[in-house]
C-alpha cells in the first residue's frame, strides 16, 4: 500500500514532469509509487563517449544523494546503492568520502563493460537477483533511477523546480567537445554551435549526421534543427560516410537480404547477448534463422524477441558478418506491440549462465571496434550553458501518451510554467516552459516559445 510519504513524493514528481533521464523516459512518479527494499542510483554511464552522469556526480553529487534518500524514504527501502564504473576514480574518491557517514547508502564500483548501465544487469551485479522474464526490477524488490533523475527529484522537492534543462554530451566532429546543460527545446544546431561548430569547415547539413544518444543505442538524426528533449543524453557528430552511421541507416530490406546471404550460423549473437547470459530464453540466432530462412523454430523463439534490450552488442561487436539481429528484434517487438502482445510477467525465474563473467565485453574494446577511440580520448569542456532565444518543446518526451498543450498562441509564459498536461487517466508526463517568452506556435505535438530580443 502507498504510504503518505510515497504519495507526497510521487505527486511532486508528477507535478514537475520528471521522467527517467537515462533515455527510456518512463514517468518517474509511477516508478517510485511501489515499495521496495533497494534503490539503485545508476551512474554507470553505459555507452561510450557520454559523460553527463560523471559531470553531475562530480559537480552536484549532493543533490544526487539527496534524491536517492528521498526515494528510499518514499519507498521504504532500507538500502541505497550508488553505482558507478571503477574507472571513474575521481568521482569514486569524492563519493566514498561523502558516503562514509551516510547510513544505508553504499558505493558500488562496476567493471568497465558494456552494457553495464542496463538496469537488469545492474540489479544482478549489485544484489545477485535476476529480474524475471517479462518483469521489472520492482519484481525483485529494486528500483533503479538514473543519477540525473535523482538530481531532478532533489531539485523538485528542495527548490520547487520542474524539469526544464538537460545535461548532455556534445562530442565527435566538433571543435570543442563539451558537457552542456541545455534548456529543453534548444536546437541541436545551436548546441553544436556552442561547441565551436563542426571540424574542418564542413557543412553540418551535408557532410555530417548527429547521433542523438549514445553511439550504440542512439538514433541517427539528419535534421540539425531537432530539439533537445528530456531524454537527450548526447549529441555525437559523425561523418555521414562512417561505417557506424552507414550500418545504422540501412533499410530493413537490405538488412534482411544481407542476413539471408551472409549469416554463417555461428551463434555468436546469442553467446554474447547480455540478456541471454543473464539467463533469459532469448536466442537471437534462432530469430535470425526464422526470419532469414523460414525454418521451423518454436513460436517462443520469435516471441522472446520482446526480451531484447536493443543494446546492439550483437550487431556492433558479436556478429563477424556485420549483421543486425538487434534491429530485426526491434521490428519484431514493434509488430508484437501493434498486435497487442504482452509477455507473461514473471513466467520464469532465470538463472545467470555460467559463462557470463567471461563473455562480458570491455567498453574499451568496443570503442576501438566502432572506430570511436579518437573521440573517447578528447578532453571535454564543462560548465557550458545554453541561452536560447527560441525553444521547441515537444509534447511527447516520455513513455506513454503525449501531453496536451494548455497554452495558446500569443500568450506570455514564464520559465517553469506548465504548458503541457497529462491526459486524464493515461500514462504520461507534464511539460514545462524552459524559457520565459511568447508562445509563437502551438499544435498537438509541440509548443514553440520565443524570447524577445534583450529579454
Amino acid at each position: 500500500m502507498p504510504t503518505a510519504s510515497s504519495t507526497r513524493l510521487a505527486e511532486t514528481v508528477r507535478e514537475k514532469g520528471i521522467v527517467g533521464a537515462g533515455g527510456a523516459g518512463f514517468p518517474t512518479h509511477i516508478k517510485i509509487s511501489s515499495p521496495c527494499d533497494t534503490v539503485i542510483a545508476n551512474g554507470a554511464e553505459c555507452e561510450p563517449l557520454l559523460a553527463g552522469d560523471r559531470y553531475l556526480l562530480l559537480k552536484d553529487y549532493r543533490s544526487v544523494i539527496s534524491g536517492l534518500k528521498l526515494v528510499m524514504e518514499s519507498t521504504g527501502a532500507r538500502k541505497g546503492v550508488l553505482a558507478i564504473k571503477k574507472k571513474e576514480t575521481e568521482a569514486a574518491t569524492v563519493l566514498e568520502e561523502e558516503l562514509r557517514e551516510t547510513e544505508g547508502i553504499d558505493l558500488f564500483l562496476l567493471d568497465n563493460f558494456y552494457p553495464a548501465g542496463d538496469e537488469f544487469l545492474l540489479v544482478y551485479e549489485i544484489t545477485g537477483r535476476v529480474v524475471p522474464e517479462g518483469g521489472l526490477p520492482i519484481n525483485v524488490g529494486c528500483i533503479v533511477q538514473n543519477v540525473e533523475t535523482l538530481h531532478n527529484i532533489s531539485r523538485a522537492v528542495e527548490h520547487n523546480t520542474p524539469v526544464t534543462r538537460r545535461t548532455l554530451t556534445c562530442t565527435g566532429e566538433v571543435k570543442t567537445p563539451s558537457v552542456v546543460t541545455a534548456h529543453i527545446g534548444t536546437s541541436f544546431r545551436e548546441i553544436i554551435g556552442l561547441c565551436g561548430g563542426v571540424t574542418g569547415g564542413a557543412s553540418l547539413d551535408e557532410d555530417y549526421v548527429i547521433i542523438a544518444g549514445g553511439p550504440l543505442m542512439g538514433e541517427v538524426v539528419t535534421d540539425p534543427d531537432t530539439p533537445v528533449t528530456k531524454l537527450t543524453t548526447g549529441l555525437i557528430v559523425l561523418p555521414a560516410s562512417m561505417d557506424l552511421v552507414v550500418e545504422k541507416t540501412l533499410p530493413m530490406e537490405t538488412i534482411i537480404r544481407r542476413s539471408r546471404s551472409a549469416c554463417c550460423q555461428c551463434t555468436y549473437c546469442t553467446e554474447l547477448c547480455p540478456r541471454y547470459l543473464l539467463g533469459y530464453e532469448l536466442y537471437p540466432h534462432k530469430i535470425m534463422r526464422q526470419v532469414n530462412l523460414g525454418l521451423e523454430e518454436p513460436e517462443e523463439a520469435i516471441l522472446n524477441a520482446i526480451l531484447c534490450s536493443e543494446c546492439a552488442l550483437c550487431e556492433t561487436y558479436a556478429c563477424p558478418m556485420g549483421l543486425s539481429p538487434s534491429r530485426v528484434n526491434r521490428v519484431i517487438k514493434m509488430k508484437l506491440k501493434e498486435a497487442g502482445y504482452k509477455p507473461p510477467s514473471g513466467r520464469s525465474s532465470p538463472v545467470a549462465r555460467d559463462m557470463r563473467e567471461y563473455r562480458r565485453v570491455p567498453s574499451e574494446r568496443l570503442t576501438v571496434r566502432l572506430k570511436l577511440q579518437q573521440y573517447e580520448e578528447m578532453r571535454l569542456r564543462e560548465g557550458v550553458l545554453t541561452d536560447p532565444r527560441r525553444v521547441e518543446l515537444l509534447m511527447k518526451q516520455h513513455t506513454g501518451e503525449p501531453a496536451i498543450p494548455v497554452v495558446k498562441q500569443g500568450v506570455q509564459v514564464e520559465e517553469g510554467q506548465l504548458i503541457g498536461e497529462i491526459p486524464d487517466n493515461r500514462l504520461g508526463a507534464r511539460v514545462h516552459a524552459s524559457i520565459s517568452g511568447k508562445v509563437t506556435f502551438v499544435d498537438g505535438a509541440r509548443v514553440i516559445i520565443t524570447r524577445e530580443a534583450g529579454g
